[in-house]
């Protein structure tokens, strides 16, 4: 495929084609008129946006506290693995490698062009003015200085205007506030005069989106960052608390007692980005009626994250946004956030689990730097023009710019007198599951498991669905489920005959049609054993049973058919083809897989029975992380055991 020009070639088209360039001067006055014009129609009315409430989630007890105390021993007797070596300068060099990019497709009035949509979109100005004005302030990026002031000045009026681009206002307010501390007094006294004006003007009403009212009864992930950002405007005298707290009330009912986000389809990245904001609101100095049960419900959802985490230091997978590197970036903020939280409270041995984990995070990130400086925005190496693994919302500049301003914040909160220590995703010794998010987790000596019990099949499919250890590429792990609407058997696990002449996967049955149920025999950091048992609605089966064996260096699986008349069974593995730039060797037999990348192999064994039979379809699945072909073995019986670990030196399935 041929490349687009250079930046600096494209960016007079880009700016012809987006309009920007004819665009009316951006004052208050021209603000003034069109926000007289009111709310435009509400964009989310009729969508059922609601969850079981919980209104007392933080006076109920954590589920996860028993886990959480072994997992606290277990830190304590653990030697700190290799130190990354990560610093706060790390994590805004990848932030200014992304600015620099992005800088020479600035309109000059400051708006931010995505190089392949051909204009503005949603809040890439905001996040950019943020990372350019931290960058330009905090790290001595001296020439950055005008253009973070140009794109906060676009920003602002967008939000007074109750014009942000595609109606995300509810995404500008935050990034927009920390752009104005970091700017406002480096500017002249006109132009603060000027951006405080705007500051005054902004009509939540008319500025965000994500708001109660007719035709629509709840509020998502989205609202809190407007909760965070319009506290941020209150404390700085531009407006009063009244937003913040009516909305807190209603995100509150939204927590698990885990500390969990429910956003709609339970997506772990917007769990994240939920709890995130609302941590920001409490680092702006909020101490409203609803502190103390926002500050439990969050700090146990931040342990639960370090749970969650991967020994390749990758957030967890799962759902809308899943595998797109400003996930990773999100977690270098939050986790930076809680390691000064904890010192705070002189608890410094999690202060340094979650140092550890956010220069995980980062070197998570770094891993998706692109040779131009900014970042690929799925984890795979196509093309960007092309879009692998993208949601439709997604783009190049704003999942870039927003992971710059995630690491610039990251970058500004960073204590660096906290020492990085082991933290639970380099020890292990647990196993949880995660009901409101449909997941399990569980890590033995930093071999980790992810397991979507009941997946939303538009993103996923239910069962196993990552499988990652520390030395091995993420994405021949297996890395992230296939959604199972596509094709069920490129996500691996078990089928059986469905009694009409096919086969039932277990990866299609998802939301609705599974109830899933976890049972732990054994947690230590060098064995953890535990079941999940899948009931089943309308399948030609009751139930499925997997019992894992966790060890540091391989996980076996017993996957077992209850009910129904299935005498057969199948068992497909997603073997990693390329992710556009890598191509990976696939070797397949009767006795098990193995796939190698030039950096590291995973392998497959059939361990019992022993006359299982081997099928190489040959059909490559285009997935997230890259291209997969689904390896197929079948047998008779209904019970299957296979081993995931490293091959053996002599190059055979382990």
């Amino acid at each position: 495929m041929r490349l687009p020009p250079a930046p600096c070639a494209i960016f007079p088209l880009l700016l012809l084609a987006s309009g920007l360039a004819a665009a009316q001067p951006e004052t208050p006055e021209r603000a003034a008129e069109l926000l007289a014009r009111g709310a435009p129609p509400p964009m989310m009315a009729g969508q059922n946006h609601a969850v079981p409430p919980m209104p007392t989630a933080a006076q109920q007890p954590n589920p996860l506290d028993a886990t959480l105390r072994q997992v606290r021993t277990t830190l304590a007797a653990s030697p700190l693995r290799s130190p990354t070596g990560v610093t706060s300068r790390d994590y805004a060099a990848i932030a200014n490698g992304i600015v620099q990019y992005f800088r020479h497709f600035q309109a000059p009035g400051g708006r931010i062009v995505d190089p392949f949509m051909r204009r503005e979109f949603q809040y890439s100005t905001p996040t950019y003015a943020l990372a350019a004005a931290t960058l330009a302030t905090g790290a001595g990026v001296n020439d950055l200085l005008d253009s973070a002031a140009r794109a906060l000045d676009s920003s602002l009026f967008q939000l007074a205007s109750g014009t942000p681009a595609d109606r995300h206002g509810d995404f500008f307010i935050v990034p927009t506030m920390l752009a104005y501390d970091r700017l406002q007094g480096r500017v002249d006294a006109a132009t603060r005069a000027r951006w405080e004006k705007y500051l005054r003007m902004i009509d939540p009403k008319v500025a965000y989106t994500d708001l109660i009212g007719p035709g629509q009864a709840d509020v998502i992930n989205w609202n809190t960052g407007a909760i965070a950002g319009e506290f941020m405007r209150h404390k700085r005298g531009f407006t009063d608390a009244a937003f913040a707290e009516r909305y807190l009330a209603a995100q509150l009912p939204r927590f698990t007692p885990t500390g969990t986000y429910r956003d709609p389809g339970a997506p772990v990245a917007y769990d994240a980005e939920a709890r995130f904001n609302l941590t920001m609101l409490l680092e702006a100095g909020y101490d409203g009626p609803q502190r103390q049960a926002l500050e439990t419900l969050l700090e146990r959802g931040a342990w639960a994250a370090l749970l969650m985490q991967s020994p390749r230091g990758d957030a967890p997978a799962g759902g809308r946004s899943a595998e797109h590197a400003w996930n990773d970036a999100l977690a270098c903020a939050t986790f930076e956030l809680w390691a000064r939280r904890s010192k705070a409270r002189g608890d410094m041995a999690a202060a340094s689990a979650f140092k550890r984990a956010a220069r995980q995070a980062a070197r998570a990130v770094a891993r998706w730097v692109r040779p131009s400086g900014e970042l690929w925005v799925v984890k795979n190496r196509f093309d960007p023009a092309v879009r692998r693994g993208f949601e439709p919302y997604s783009s190049h500049s704003q999942y870039n710019l927003l992971a710059a301003a995630y690491l610039a914040i990251a970058a500004s909160v960073a204590d660096e007198s906290i020492p990085e220590g082991p933290s639970p995703a380099d020890a292990g010794g647990f196993a949880i599951e995660l009901p409101a998010l449909h997941k399990v987790f569980a890590n033995a000596g930093g071999h980790y498991l992810e397991i979507d019990t009941a997946a939303d099949i538009d993103y996923d499919s239910t069962g196993l669905m990552r499988v990652h250890r520390p030395d091995m590429d993420n994405a021949i792990g297996p890395n992230a489920s296939a959604p199972a609407k596509l094709l069920p058997l490129a996500a691996g696990g078990i089928a059986w005959p469905d009694g009409k002449g096919g086969w039932e996967w277990l990866a299609q049955f998802g939301q609705g049609k599974v109830k899933a149920s976890m049972s732990v025999a054994t947690a230590t950091p060098a064995k953890v054993e535990f079941s999940v048992r899948y009931e089943l609605t309308g399948a030609a089966i009751a139930a499925v049973t997997e019992s894992y064996s966790l060890a540091p260096d391989a996980v076996t699986v017993t996957v077992r058919l209850e009910g129904g008349t299935a005498d057969r069974w199948r068992l497909a593995f997603p073997a990693f083809s390329g992710d556009g730039r890598e191509r990976a060797g696939i070797g397949a037999a009767n006795e098990g897989l193995i796939v190698r990348t030039a950096s590291s192999a995973q392998g497959l064994r059939i361990v019992a029975p022993d006359k299982a039979q081997a099928l190489r379809t040959g059909r490559i699945v285009a997935l997230r992380n890259g291209d997969y072909e689904a390896i197929e073995w079948g047998g008779a019986g209904r019970q299957v055991t296979y081993r995931l670990a490293a091959p053996s030196a002599a190059g055979t399935p382990p």
